[in-house]
């Protein structure tokens, strides 16, 4: 059953009274994202992870499930922010960059039928795996942008000057850790990683810093235009 409607207004006054601003503050905040729509999402989600995270610091929940939540909840919100915007970054602002393009571009071999006469040639020899062999020549195939790596996007910002390799390597640390939230692979490694709370205040701190080096860079790639 919900609260009382006092008691939700005093908890949603509690939450709010100390945050930088309101919805529309936390959407302003990535004015670098052109993407009106993405925009507004990343300022949704921004406002939520800190709204959340005054609940929990209002609740003062010591258990270690809490705590655990707490932290793999910001970490998620956080580590799905910077992946949308190195998303957006690398394939909208950064299209047709040799380096983004190089995401997505791989090397494989296709089967080619060969000349019969090579073929007869080849299954005559004394291996027994002469009659595995066909032709094959290399082609240059697209991967869909939907698989492309984190840490690979990451690696691509850091080339492309968009983001200092520092930063990168926290923006890894924080996308791996939200993959540690699956149950299994949390309790396979949970003598490699704890759930501390700093880890979700980095990964809120680093935003600032994040949003200083892009708004940089698109300053400069635009002057250079």
């Amino acid at each position: 059953m919900p609260l009382p409607p006092d008691t939700s207004q005093h908890v949603d006054e509690y939450a709010r009274k100390d945050l930088e601003g309101d919805l529309q503050w936390h959407v302003e905040h990535f004015d670098f994202i052109s993407d009106t729509d993405l925009r507004a999402r990343l300022g949704e989600e921004f406002f939520a992870a800190r709204y959340l995270y005054k609940l929990w610091e209002g609740l003062r929940l010591h258990d270690a499930w809490a705590a655990r939540a707490q932290v793999q909840l910001q970490v998620q919100q956080y580590a799905s922010i910077y992946e949308a915007c190195v998303h957006h970054l690398l394939f909208t602002e950064a299209a047709g960059s040799p380096v983004v393009e190089a995401l997505t571009a791989y090397e494989t071999l296709v089967e080619r039928p060969l000349p019969q006469r090579l073929m007869d040639k080849i299954r005559a020899l004394p291996n027994d795996d002469a009659h595995l062999v066909v032709g094959a020549v290399r082609r240059r195939r697209s991967l869909d942008i939907s698989k492309v790596r984190f840490d690979q996007k990451v690696a691509a910002a850091v080339q492309l000057g968009i983001i200092d390799q520092p930063l990168a390597d926290d923006l890894v640390e924080f996308y791996s850790a939200r993959n540690l939230i699956h149950i299994h692979a949390e309790m396979k490694r949970a003598s490699e990683r704890s759930w501390e709370i700093e880890l979700s205040q980095r990964a809120y701190r680093r935003l600032q810093p994040f949003k200083a080096q892009v708004v940089i860079w698109l300053e400069r790639r635009s002057a250079s235009r």
